[in-house]
């Protein structure tokens, strides 16, 4: 997750343009038969699920919420959860909240190592997977098992003129030591960075003051300076520059920390083999004694999230390595290039700022470019393929987000067994892909996970839903992802009566249990399984303009997306000799179809997508021995308005059910009561309505449009469940369900938190306000007294609880309910 940079780089291509070999890391892998894929598309199996970061908020985490988290998870759809520990409240680092309930509760605290165990039983018995990041917070790889000394490290110098032509006594001062400003200083008063302590001597280094140096003028004299930084040197003639040589710890810190770990843990040192073997012993042992009985079947990865640790350009041997690598010593280089340039040596440091040398004259180019690279060899070599090497010891995999950093993300999403790359919600196409699509394909990489949907309060305040969803997710396949981890599921630990709950900052789009729309969403989750289904399968063919060509032995797979705003009607595949059939991942359902033909070497498929609208087009080599559901073409068609009253229950996520007839459909937030006004939940919509024998008999059926409806409708006819309505048009047959004369009709509508939210900011709040944090909300900064105590909150008129608050008094509704206007499409089929 990145917080440094906002916007993304956009794409609105038409279709999806990239797929893998069927190889993962190195491990063969032969893709399912038509036949098998054909009988897991209604409902994919667990492999094929999307997956969920799965924050838990500092010393905020219970076994009841743990298993509450889980069976949701399981219920629907989802496959597995990463487990993050972070701050608990975060805002672009940690902020921690006060009077957190369960203090104690600290990071592998007896508690917390109850709570894992716990988290792997659970897990193992509904199935899922889980992983674990490899450090506390999200970025990057350290933790309070680094100290200092094994942290990261920067390379510092002092310079003093000096007059040759006798012996210099003077002291050498010691370098300016490195600072470190994290994400936090954007908010924290009178902040102040991190400052290093600790140095360590590298050399002493002297340089002749005269226009025209090389490598060979500059003369080393580490051993006429002692221990005290006492330098007595025989100086020959002349002005020399003296550039004393040393390392010191960049401060760099993982972030946003458990409360208890902050100040008191340290991203390892990325160059050093010795630090990074360290590290991932103290990661994995631990691991290994408490819930090793779960590694490589439930527990089966290790994450690492993109860089946020900012520059390191020494380490203790990077002398020796780089004369290994390059052939020469680096040290009269860096001296030649602060002399020629006049540039002090870096030390201010930061988690988005990257001091690297840089320089304009031509003469250190290449010197400038070893420099790097020897960096980036390092950071591959002793920091993430050490960390690759043992988690395979330990029978995990890494996932890892490679990018961002000083080193090639090419290189990284090699190591990575799962490269991961990462889109945020929008309404546009917005997607990080970087190198490891690119390395997928050239490598045999079967899987590129994505770190899926993470938001901003620009498109997420606990007013985004399925529908407004799909557009992203569908760009994230087009980028060429094809294992999504939804960014967040955050854990609730409290009783249920206090939400929407924990979240994570303003950060993320707020899939949880607590989530209005979290049950029917399953159909959503289910879209995304079948979409993951066919697109981990098989070889990816390139050169095929307008959509995603994969190849089995048994088939061409094309997945195709309009995203255009008008009706695409045709669409040409590179195929000879093969009859299409269309795979709706949205209805789970196989057509035959005849509209396509044949015209040289491409077949020509109507498909008549609207906008978002997607299918995936697949070309058996062979007739499939699986059920296709025959091609729907209609005769004729008549609309019949459904009017009159409803018979609507409302049933509030924080309150009592009620009540209403309503003589005809309107938008809630328009109405004058406030317990339709600020309304969030779910409303049961009810009426009958009658179906003439006529219109039942074969070669005909009947569909129900809902019209416009916010934000998901699930269907029920007469008792029985229907389906699930999450994707405009929101139309679905009810033809199976239906029988001659009175029917009846219910529509479970449910919208999202945000109109109780605002309800809720017409009250006073009962709880002292923190940061204000203008566009982005403001946060609670104490847990109150009356939650602590579990007693009845004082402003009565509030409902939810949460600890980050997206919206204000006047902040304008949003649309709610059943607009309609609903009918029947009556269809005389052929």
């Amino acid at each position: 997750m990145r917080h440094q940079t906002m916007n993304r780089g956009v794409k609105t291509a038409f279709m999806i343009l990239l797929f893998f070999p069927a190889v993962v890391s190195g491990q063969s892998y032969t893709p399912e038969t038509l036949r098998s894929l054909a009988g897991k598309f209604k409902q994919p199996t667990g492999e094929y699920r999307p997956h969920v970061w799965w924050h838990w908020l500092g010393s905020n985490f219970s076994k009841e919420g743990i298993t509450k988290d889980l069976e949701a998870m399981k219920e629907t759809g989802i496959g597995g959860a990463t487990i993050f520990n972070i701050s608990s409240s975060v805002q672009e680092s940690h902020y921690p909240m006060e009077n957190n309930p369960w203090p104690e509760q600290t990071f592998r605290s007896e508690a917390w190592w109850e709570a894992l165990k716990h988290t792997m039983k659970e897990a193992k018995r509904l199935g899922l997977k889980i992983g674990l990041h490899g450090t506390p917070g999200y970025a990057t790889t350290g933790g309070p098992w680094i100290t200092e000394e094994r942290g990261m490290k920067a390379l510092v110098s002092s310079k003093t003129v000096v007059e040759g032509g006798k012996v210099v006594d003077i002291v050498l001062p010691r370098p300016e030591l490195p600072e470190f400003t994290g994400y936090d200083s954007r908010y924290v008063e009178n902040y102040k960075p991190w400052k290093a302590v600790k140095y360590w001597d590298v050399t002493v280094v002297a340089v002749p003051d005269a226009a025209d140096i090389s490598a060979d003028d500059i003369v080393e004299i580490p051993d006429c300076m002692d221990a005290d930084g006492r330098l007595t040197w025989q100086a020959p003639a002349g002005k020399w520059i003296v550039y004393r040589y040393g390392y010191a710890p960049t401060m760099a810190h993982p972030h946003p920390l458990p409360d208890d770990l902050i100040g008191k843990a340290w991203e390892v040192d990325k160059m050093s083999r010795e630090d990074n073997t360290y590290h991932w012993q103290q990661l994995l042992e631990p691991l290994k004694e408490q819930i090793g009985e779960h590694f490589g079947e439930t527990f089966t990865y290790i994450w690492v999230d993109s860089y946020e640790s900012g520059y390191q350009n020494w380490t203790p041997g990077f002398r020796k390595e780089f004369i290994r690598i390059k052939g020469y010593d680096p040290i009269p280089w860096i001296a030649m290039y602060q002399y020629r340039n006049n540039k002090e040596m870096e030390c201010r440091f930061s988690a988005w700022y990257s001091p690297k040398l840089e320089s304009d004259l031509p003469d250190f180019q290449v010197f400038l470019k070893d420099y790097d690279d020897v960096v980036n060899r390092l950071f591959m070599d002793n920091g993430f393929a050490v960390g690759r090497e043992m988690l395979h010891k330990y029978g995990l995999k890494l996932y890892w987000e490679p990018y961002e950093g000083p080193f090639s993300n090419y290189e990284g999403a090699m190591i990575a067994d799962i490269p991961v790359g990462e889109f945020w919600s929008s309404d546009k196409i917005v997607y990080e892909s970087r190198d490891a699509l690119k390395v997928a394909v050239e490598f045999n990489k079967r899987i590129v996970a994505a770190e899926a949907l993470t938001g901003t309060p620009l498109f997420s305040r606990y007013n985004e839903d399925p529908a407004f969803l799909k557009h992203t997710v569908d760009g994230g396949y087009a980028s060429g992802y094809n294992l999504y981890f939804l960014h967040h599921w955050v854990h609730q630990p409290f009783d249920d009566k206090y939400q929407p709950g924990m979240g994570m900052g303003w950060w993320g789009t707020h899939f949880s249990r607590f989530q209005t729309w979290i049950k029917p969403a399953q159909a959503f989750f289910t879209y995304m399984s079948r979409c993951q289904l066919l697109l981990q399968q098989g070889d990816y063919v390139p050169g095929t303009p307008h959509s995603t060509h994969r190849r089995t032995p048994e088939a061409d797979i094309f997945f195709v997306i309009n995203m255009d705003r008008e009706v695409r009607n045709t669409y040409a595949f590179p195929v000879k000799d093969r009859v299409p059939e269309l795979w709706d991942a949205y209805r789970g359902v196989i057509r035959k179809t005849s509209k396509w033909r044949r015209q040289g070497d491409s077949v020509y498929v109507d498909l008549n997508l609207g906008k978002d609208e997607s299918m995936f087009v697949v070309f058996p080599a062979k007739n499939g021995k699986y059920d296709v559901l025959p091609e729907i073409d209609v005769l004729k068609r008549t609309t019949v308005p459904v009017n009159g009253s409803w018979k609507v229950t409302f049933r509030p996520k924080l309150d009592k059910p009620f009540n209403r007839t309503f003589p005809s459909l309107v938008d809630w937030s328009k109405q004058k009561e406030d317990v339709l006004k600020y309304f969030s939940g779910t409303a049961k919509y009810e009426k009958e309505i009658h179906i003439a024998a006529g219109d039942l008999k074969e070669g005909k059926r009947i569909m129900l449009d809902l019209g416009e409806l916010h934000d998901i409708a699930e269907l029920e006819i007469n008792g029985k469940d229907a389906g699930v309505l999450w994707f405009p048009p929101y139309t679905g047959d009810i033809t199976p369900y239906l029988r001659a004369g009175m029917n009846k009709i219910a529509v479970y509508i449910t919208n999202n938190w945000a109109n109780r939210l605002i309800g809720d900011e017409q009250y006073p709040a009962d709880f002292e306000w923190g940061q204000d944090r203008r566009e982005e909300g403001h946060a609670m900064k104490a847990f109150p007294d009356w939650f602590l105590k579990n007693v009845p909150r004082p402003s009565k008129g509030r409902k939810t609880f949460n600890i980050w608050y997206y919206y204000r008094k006047d902040s304008p509704l949003y649309p709610a309910g059943l607009l309609g206007p609903v009918r029947l499409i009556k269809e005389d089929m052929k």
